[in-house]
């Protein structure tokens, strides 16, 4: 279900990196009204903080949560190297020649 919602958010971004996007992502989800249950069970498991400087920090408050945003960051690298093999298939060995 969570890796569902952010799996569109990945698709409607494939230009942006991948883990930068599952900051913005949490940072939204994080800091909006709870809508769903993706919202009640990220907002239950990880904490969003941020410093003097404007930097963020995703937290988990749990075992869980820390396995909830290990798988998360596990799937936005995996989305990384998707993209990087489909731009790979896509191109032929001529492209990689130097002259």
């Amino acid at each position: 279900m969570i890796l569902k919602e952010f799996s569109k958010y990945l698709q409607n971004n494939k230009d942006k990196n991948s883990v930068n996007l599952l900051n913005e992502w949490l940072k939204e989800r994080l800091n909006k009204p709870s809508l769903n249950k993706v919202d009640i069970i990220l907002k239950t498991e990880l904490y969003f903080a941020k410093n003097n400087n404007g930097k963020t920090l995703i937290i988990a408050k749990s075992d869980t949560g820390r396995t909830l945003l290990n798988a998360l960051y596990n799937f936005s690298l995996s989305f990384e190297q998707y993209k990087l093999s489909k731009f790979l298939h896509d191109k032929k060995t001529n492209d990689f020649k130097q002259d």
